[in-house]
């Protein structure tokens, strides 16, 4: 037997072992820098090394920020580590376990999900689907065959299953994810193709992007995603608006009561989740990772409000949700309605925004 022999099988222990390990230990990184569109410096401890910690990590910095230290966290003493502060974090951005929830009870500022699920009602005509479209969807939804020359072709055919895998599913999310990339094996893919359907925007005959879904309890379930070659300059052509058109108008057609158009990143202004919102979904908590992520104000509140207009979050409040939106000093309450309008969505219960000197619950 060659030395090398074992290597998948030294690969899956590291594997199992990673796994087992991330329910007791975390990575933690304290880091400190410009707050985007501020004088303002603010700490940061974040713990949970996932997508959406480096995602909030690069949007909420002017330049990558300093790392004070780095290590691995036994998620125990994490508790302890908040209640002291030592290192007078800003704000702590912890992603945990679920089965650690208890031990947070009233530690935490907010609570939320490192991703959140969009669904779009498709009951009704047609006419009503697309009332709940923004007016520039609707306005798209339009013209998306006579503007962008975009034809639906639904396929049941293995040999397109591996074009999709290939072509557009893998190079789409490790264009979209770098390192975070999380690829699903070909046979989870498979599995979903088997039970349901491939759905392609085509353009001159041509497949540009992809759309995995199947049919469940009568719900059309969009679950994977694909571009030609990862090639997001076809997004912007009417591709990503012609994938999501094709699919709600065939749930419609065929007498589904949704379609769920699977997680986003739980940021108001991210640009997935807006797109989705403009087709008409509501958000709900996603529990795909089973983790809460806990916001932890230790900071003032001055900085908190710019920290929160720069990275409005999603958080869970009883049994429903709300967006956490700052307002910091110098924005007029013109300016700030607006900003509210861009943001409510179906799904979301009202506002909690932070000012310079209070907090507010807004409907």
């Amino acid at each position: 037997m060659g030395k090398f022999d074992n290597i998948p099988l030294v690969q899956e222990i590291k594997h199992v072992l990673a796994h087992e390990a991330a329910k007791y230990f975390m990575h933690a990184r304290l880091v400190e820098g410009k707050l985007k569109d501020t004088d303002h410096t603010f700490r940061c401890l974040f713990t949970g090394k996932s997508y959406f910690t480096k995602r909030l990590e690069d949007q909420m910095y002017a330049e990558p920020p300093k790392v004070l230290w780095k290590r691995r966290l036994y998620i125990p003493a994490l508790k302890t580590l908040i209640q002291s502060n030592p290192d007078s974090a800003d704000l702590i951005v912890a992603v945990v376990p679920r089965q650690y929830d208890n031990s947070f009870n009233g530690l935490y500022t907010y609570k939320g999900t490192e991703l959140v699920r969009q669904m779009i009602s498709t009951v009704g005509t047609w006419d009503e689907v697309r009332q709940q479209f923004s007016v520039r969807k609707r306005r798209t939804s339009n013209h998306i065959e006579d503007r962008y020359g975009l034809r639906n072709r639904v396929s049941k055919d293995i040999k397109d299953l591996d074009f999709f895998y290939h072509r557009m599913y893998i190079p789409h999310v490790r264009k979209r994810h770098g390192e975070f990339a999380q690829i699903d094996p070909y046979e989870e893919i498979r599995g979903y193709f088997n039970m349901g359907m491939l759905m392609f925007a085509t353009k001159d005959g041509v497949d540009l992007g992809g759309n995995l879904c199947n049919v469940e309890d009568g719900i059309l379930y969009l679950r994977r995603v694909g571009v030609l070659d990862g090639d997001e300059s076809l997004i912007e052509s009417g591709l990503q608006a012609a994938i999501y058109h094709f699919a709600i108008k065939y749930a419609n057609e065929n007498h589904l009561k949704a379609a769920d158009a699977m997680m986003s990143l739980p940021f108001l202004n991210d640009g997935v989740y807006n797109t989705k919102k403009e087709w008409g979904a509501a958000v709900s908590p996603s529990d795909d990772y089973h983790t809460w992520v806990y916001f932890i104000h230790k900071g003032p509140q001055e900085k908190l409000a710019h920290f929160y207009a720069r990275n409005p979050f999603v958080t869970i409040v009883g049994d429903g949700m709300k967006g956490i939106v700052g307002k910091p000093e110098g924005v007029l309450d013109y300016e700030f309605e607006e900003t509210l309008n861009r943001y409510r969505s179906r799904g979301l219960n009202g506002f909690i925004v932070h000012t310079p000197n209070e907090t507010l619950e807004l409907p």
